[in-house]
């Protein structure tokens, strides 16, 4: 009963995320639509190919990093579009890592606050930095970003949704917390490191 009751609660919360980035991403589109129609064009068929891709994985509770990668990369280059010449991306994982199992839709949120916070809010060019390594018997996933942050670390629903996740699936084994680091703020993901097996 309760391996039930975690399931539907894991299921409930995935339902939360896939609605707020969906929304993020029209708002996007919508800003386009009226100086650009061209990139809002472009933008759409972007956001069917996430939308395509968020589906097959969000229909599972866990997936390898390798495609939860290719997500972020879809949504990152929807945000690139918007903050063109705004932002630098740069990514960085090992062949251990992308191979690892994580609940699925799991770094969304992550990625949606880099921007949300660190760029939307900045009128100097921002970087962010995503890496994924292997830490022994753990997984160490980071998203930095540039800029100072702008209100209370980790306060977020996504953030809460992400925790709420991670404690449901590995207990007191995994943790989230975002700080200031390095000229910027980092959100950082600790979990068991298991490979993913369809």
């Amino acid at each position: 009963m309760q391996k039930h009751l975690a399931e539907s609660q894991l299921a409930q919360l995935k339902a939360q995320l896939q609605p707020h980035f969906l929304f993020n991403a029209l708002n996007t589109i919508s800003a386009l639509m009226q100086t650009d129609v061209e990139r809002a064009d472009r933008l759409l068929a972007r956001l069917a190919d996430l939308l395509r891709a968020s589906l097959a994985v969000g229909a599972r509770q866990a997936t390898a990093l390798r495609e939860e990668w290719k997500l972020l990369a879809l949504y990152a280059s929807i945000m690139q579009e918007r903050f063109a010449g705004h932002v630098t991306l740069t990514w960085s994982a090992s062949d251990e890592a992308l191979n690892a199992s994580i609940p699925a839709m799991l770094l969304q949120p992550l990625l949606e606050n880099a921007y949300k916070h660190g760029v939307e809010r900045s009128s100097q060019p921002v970087s962010i930095r995503i890496d994924a390594q292997r830490q022994g018997d753990g997984l160490r996933i980071e998203i930095h970003n540039t800029g100072t942050l702008q209100d209370t670390p980790g306060s977020g629903i996504g953030l809460r949704n992400c925790r709420e996740r991670l404690a449901l699936v590995y207990g007191d084994r995994a943790s989230l917390t975002v700080a200031p680091t390095d000229g910027g703020v980092t959100a950082s993901v600790t979990l068991p490191y298991e490979v993913f097996r369809a």
